[in-house]
C-alpha cells in the first residue's frame, strides 16, 4: 500500500517539513495514545452540529459470558458523551489480519453482552475509579464534560445513561491506523441498517518527520450523510410545571405539587429538566439538587432523595440515612438514592412522609445536621 505524506510548516513560513505516514509500532500505543487523548475520536465530525465529548469509563472493560459468567472479553475503551450514550472502542493495526472481519463479530458480541450486563452502578464505580487513578474526582471529570450546558445535573444524567442501556442506545467505533475496504463497507452497511446505534470506524493516522516529530490524523468513516439524516437527535427541550403535572398520575399530583409549593416558599432554586425537576437549596453555600421528582416518562413515577452531594462526616451521613430509612417509604438505588414509587398504594405513606423530608432538608440548609 503507497503511504501518504503531509508537510509541516516549520519555523518559517517558507520552510516545509515532510512527515511520512507511519505504522505504529505497538498497538497498545494507539491505544494509550486514545485514553490520555480522548479528542483523538473526532467528536466533531461524529456529530458537526454538536460535537460529541468523551468521559473514559474504563479500560480493558470486562463483559461475562452468560453461560459461565465469568468474564470472558475485555473491550479496549469504554467511553460515555454528554447526552449519556456508551461508546464502545476496540483498536486494531492494519496489520492485524482480525481487522477485515473478525473484529465486527467481536465488536457486536461486546455489545450484545454488555449492554445488557452493565448497570449504571457499575459505570459509575467504573468511572470514579478511572477517575481516581489519573488524580481527579469523578465529579470534577463530569463538570468537565457537562460544563458547557447551562444548569446541568449530574443525577439526571446518570439516569440518561440507564434510559440509553435500557433502549440499548449505543455507538461502537472501530479505530485503526487504516481502515481496510472490506471495514468499510461492513461499518457503512450496519450504520445504515441499525437505526439506534451508531457504528463507525476512526483512522487515525501517524505521520512522522525525519527528526522525530509526530502528527496523528484522526478521520471518521461511515458516516453517510443518509445515516447522518436518519440519527439525528433532536434537541433537548426541558419540561415546564405545568407539563411535568400534566404528565403525572393523579395520585403523584398531590405529591409534587407539596414539593414543588416548599421549594417556592423557601426560595429554593427548581430546576426543570428534560423530564423531571430538581429542588437545590443552599447547603453549606453551594446549591445542592437534594430532592427529585420523576414523571411516567422516566419510569417508576417517583421522589428521590440523593445525599451524594452532602459534604458531611460520616457519622452525620449515617445518622440522615438512618432517618431516610425510618420513613419506610424509600428504597436504595446504588449508594446514595433513596426512591420512593408513588403508586396508588404508596401515594398516602409517600405525602405523609413529606413534612419529615422537608424537615430534614431544612436542617441540611441551617447545618443543624
Amino acid at each position: 500500500m503507497k503511504q501518504g505524506r503531509v508537510f509541516m510548516v516549520g519555523q518559517t513560513e517558507n520552510t516545509l517539513i515532510p512527515m511520512d505516514e507511519s505504522a505504529y509500532a505497538r498497538e497498545k500505543l494507539l491505544q494509550e495514545w486514545i485514553a490520555a487523548y480522548p479528542d483523538l475520536l473526532p467528536g466533531d465530525q461524529i456529530s458537526p452540529e454538536a460535537p460529541r465529548r468523551w468521559l473514559l469509563v474504563a479500560r480493558e472493560m470486562g463483559v461475562t459470558d452468560p453461560e459461565s459468567m465469568a468474564v470472558r472479553w475485555s473491550l479496549d475503551h469504554l467511553f460515555l458523551d454528554q447526552d449519556g450514550v456508551l461508546t464502545l472502542v476496540e483498536c486494531k493495526r492494519s496489520s492485524d489480519s482480525r481487522i477485515r472481519r473478525e473484529v465486527i463479530a467481536q465488536m457486536l458480541e461486546y455489545a450484545a453482552n454488555g449492554l445488557t450486563q452493565w448497570s449504571v452502578d457499575l459505570l459509575r464505580r467504573a468511572a470514579a475509579q478511572t477517575a481516581q487513578s489519573r488524580g481527579r474526582s469523578l465529579d470534577a471529570e463530569l463538570q468537565a464534560l457537562l460544563g458547557e450546558q447551562p444548569d446541568y445535573d449530574i443525577e439526571r444524567y446518570w439516569q440518561q445513561v440507564a434510559d440509553n442501556l435500557r433502549l440499548s442506545k449505543a455507538r461502537l467505533l472501530f479505530v485503526a491506523d487504516s481502515i481496510p475496504h472490506e471495514l468499510r463497507q461492513l461499518v457503512e452497511f450496519l450504520n445504515k441498517q441499525m437505526p439506534g446505534m451508531e457504528v463507525l470506524a476512526v483512522e487515525i493516522k501517524q505521520f512522522l518527520s525525519a527528526n522525530g516529530q509526530r502528527v496523528m490524523v484522526p478521520r471518521l468513516i461511515g458516516m453517510t450523510e443518509a445515516a447522518r439524516e436518519q440519527k439525528t437527535v433532536t434537541p433537548t427541550t426541558r419540561t415546564t410545571r405545568m407539563a411535568f403535572l400534566e404528565s403525572c398520575p393523579p395520585e403523584a399530583v398531590p405529591i409534587f405539587e407539596q414539593m414543588l409549593a416548599f421549594a417556592d416558599e423557601h426560595e429554593y432554586l427548581l430546576y426543570f429538566g428534560k423530564a423531571g425537576f430538581s429542588i437545590r437549596p443552599l447547603i453549606g453555600g453551594t446549591l445542592t439538587s437534594v430532592l427529585y421528582g420523576w414523571p411516567p416518562a422516566a419510569p417508576p413515577t417517583r421522589i428521590e432523595f440523593y445525599t451524594g452531594y452532602l459534604r458531611l462526616v460520616p457519622e452525620a451521613l449515617a445518622a440522615l440515612r438512618m432517618r431516610l430509612d425510618a420513613l419506610g417509604i424509600f428504597t436504595l438505588g446504588g449508594e446514595h438514592t433513596y426512591r420512593a414509587a408513588i403508586t396508588p398504594a404508596s401515594a398516602g405513606a409517600i405525602q405523609a412522609a413529606l413534612p419529615q423530608i422537608f424537615a430534614l432538608v431544612e436542617e441540611l440548609v441551617g447545618g443543624e445536621v
